[in-house]
């Protein structure tokens, strides 16, 4: 079985105000801790499972696309960035076609951890579901996971609301994190300084 995790690192920082996803925390890039994480989790995740996870990039930035390919990550470009969150679904999954599961992480949520990833998706795969997503205590969230059987459906998503319509669905398995603040995304200028106290602990 291969799970493809697809770290979704093309939007523009609209709300952000600048492309916040190369902004520096603690001298690194944002979307680095995400990326990491990814990385880690996958390398954790294959010896205990036998499951094959493979990370990949969507993005529609060029610093983001060299530096991954840099370290030999798959990066996938997204030409369509404009349109908001859909178009990085489509991206991955048309690239990526062979996969069983497209599980999906937005580059702007720093603190999540590698353990919280493999957690996340052993429980996925135990339930038996075919969709399955996060929750932040408030409501369902990204990141998300979805069988196969989805992949038609993601490929007619269009606007920014991503796999939303299917995470509503009844029959969705919830994943609720022992930290919920694991979850905390960055949306504006002033997230950062709350990521930073949080980093300085």
């Amino acid at each position: 079985m291969k799970i493809q995790l697809v770290l979704m690192a093309s939007g523009f920082g609209r709300r952000f105000g600048s492309h916040k996803l190369e902004v520096l925390v603690h001298g690194r890039p944002l979307y680095t801790y995400g990326m990491k994480s990814l990385c880690q989790a996958a390398q954790a995740f294959l010896p205990s499972s036998g499951i094959d996870c493979q990370v990949t990039v969507v993005t529609a930035h060029d610093a983001i696309a060299s530096a991954c390919q840099a370290q030999g990550i798959d990066v996938i470009w997204n030409g369509q960035a404009g349109e908001g969150m859909a178009a990085s679904l489509r991206c991955a999954v048309q690239a990526h076609s062979e996969a069983d599961a497209w599980a999906f992480f937005p580059a702007d949520q720093p603190l999540l951890t590698a353990e919280t990833i493999a957690d996340f998706l052993r429980q996925f795969l135990a339930s038996g579901a075919a969709v399955g997503c996060m929750h932040n205590g408030e409501r369902r969230c990204s990141p998300a996971v979805f069988r196969r059987p989805y992949g038609p459906g993601l490929l007619t998503l269009r606007g920014d609301t991503g796999g939303r319509q299917f995470l509503k669905r009844p029959q969705t398995w919830v994943y609720y994190p022992k930290r919920k603040g694991e979850l905390f995304d960055i949306d504006y200028q002033d997230d950062l300084i709350f990521l930073n106290k949080t980093l300085d602990k």
